[in-house]
């Protein structure tokens, strides 16, 4: 109850501090971004603190590289589902690990 509060709260600050209305577009993304924070910090709550840094740093590094090399915006969407993608598949594979069985003779 107490998060749902503070991301009412961030809205109604982001609705009526900067743009001081409501626009369809007012959204740049913060919920496909929560998800994959959520995932690096494997779901708890410490660990969404640092999936939050890393994920900062992808924001950071993508506007750099696009800004000092010219690189396309779009690039660190890229890296950040590659990183969502590879968390999941190491996931998958981890929980449903082959094993390698003798043939019984």
């Amino acid at each position: 109850m107490i998060s749902g509060g503070t991301a009412g709260l961030a809205g109604a600050f982001e609705v009526t501090g900067p743009i001081g209305q409501l626009l369809p577009s007012i959204s740049p993304g913060y919920g496909f971004t929560a998800i994959i924070v959520a995932f690096v910090g494997r779901l708890h709550p410490v660990g969404t603190v640092f999936g939050g840094i890393v994920m900062s740093l992808f924001y950071i590094g993508g506007e750099m590289a696009q800004s000092r090399l010219g690189l396309p915006s779009a690039l660190g969407l890229v890296f950040q589902g590659m990183l969502l993608f590879f968390l999941l598949a190491s996931d998958t594979l981890i929980d449903n690990r082959l094993r390698w069985r003798a043939k019984a003779a």
